[in-house]
């Protein structure tokens, strides 16, 4: 016995209208995520300069570096390590050591080092390369560390 053209059309109707919401529903759940993927893609990062001055004993390099840096933007920084870094002589003659970093708006940027023997070193972390939001100075021979919260931009 055929089949009548209107209980085809119904049954297709039916798959059609349930295959639509389930689509509706993926795209939904999918939905906030999308959201926070797209203000984490246009949330305000800072270019962070970390930068290790050192004096006295050996001033020609440091070691054991410890940063943050935020991988993405929207993310909080993700610790990363190098083995040593060797400093160059600024135009006021000091041992400096520096890095460019990003850094997400209101999350953590830290730096921290070990200087040579009977060294003292001072970190500091810029903003844009002028604004100080941290710096601390060592005892001879002792890791140095700073951290802050970066700032929200202004809006």
């Amino acid at each position: 016995m055929p089949v009548p053209p209107t209980a085809i059309r119904g049954s297709f109707a039916k798959k059609l209208a349930l295959g639509g919401a389930a689509v509706a529903l993926a795209l939904g759940a999918a939905g906030c995520g999308a959201v926070e993927d797209f203000d984490k893609a246009t949330s305000d990062s800072w270019a962070v300069t970390y930068e290790i001055t050192v004096s006295g004993g050996d001033a020609s390099k440091i070691t054991d570096i410890k940063y943050l840096e935020s991988e993405k933007r929207g993310e909080a920084g993700t610790e990363l390590t190098l083995p040593s870094g060797e400093t160059t002589l600024d135009a006021k003659e000091n041992a400096v050591w520096s890095l460019e970093s990003i850094v997400t708006a209101q999350k953590d940027a830290a730096i921290s080092a070990m200087p040579g023997k009977e060294a003292t070193a001072t970190c500091r972390i810029l903003l844009d390369g002028v604004k100080e939001i941290a710096t601390e100075t060592s005892a001879p021979g002792e890791r140095v560390e700073c951290a802050a919260t970066t700032p929200a931009f202004s809006k």
